[in-house]
């Protein structure tokens, strides 16, 4: 009786630390592919900073438009989510009156058509991020690391 019973203790205790080691190698691998994806997003989205810092600059500069005056000085990454969905529809209004044929434009239009780029592949690695962090087990090591979702540019349709 005693021998069945340390049999069955010994099966248990095996299989509870079976299961340890798989629930640990498993976390190891879903901090990783968060770890990953975040990085992923965020280098994008400074990439996205980087080049509407450009573009203000450059639209101020020699557009010299009024309703771009405030944003000259600021630090765009510092700048909430909202100011920045004001200062892109700022911009998208400029846009429309730039002459885009003009030979000295040709550097503000590119530079634009690279903003809209990087927004668009920006806001679709954001929607799969936060997708992603919405299931599990990722919600569960979401809290745990204290991750945010990020934002789009987009209006969702």
């Amino acid at each position: 009786m005693a021998l069945a019973f340390i049999n069955i203790f010994l099966d248990i205790a095996i299989f509870v630390g079976v299961l340890l080691i798989i629930v640990g190698v498993s976390s190891f691998f879903v901090v990783k592919d968060l770890q990953k994806e975040y990085k992923k997003v965020f280098r994008i989205h400074s990439k996205f900073e980087i080049e509407l810092r450009k573009l203000v600059n450059l639209m101020f500069k020699f557009l010299e438009h009024a309703k771009l005056g405030p944003y000259n000085d600021v630090v765009i990454k510092q700048l909430p989510h909202e100011e920045k969905r004001n200062l892109l529809k700022i911009i998208d209004e400029i846009y429309q009156t730039v002459d885009k044929d003009n030979e000295e434009n040709k550097y503000i239009v590119e530079t634009y058509q690279n903003l809209e780029e990087i927004r668009r592949i920006r806001d679709s690695k954001v929607i799969i991020f936060n997708q992603k962090i919405t299931m599990f087990p990722f919600n569960v090591y979401v809290k745990i690391m204290k991750l945010e979702t990020f934002h789009t540019f987009v209006d969702k349709q």
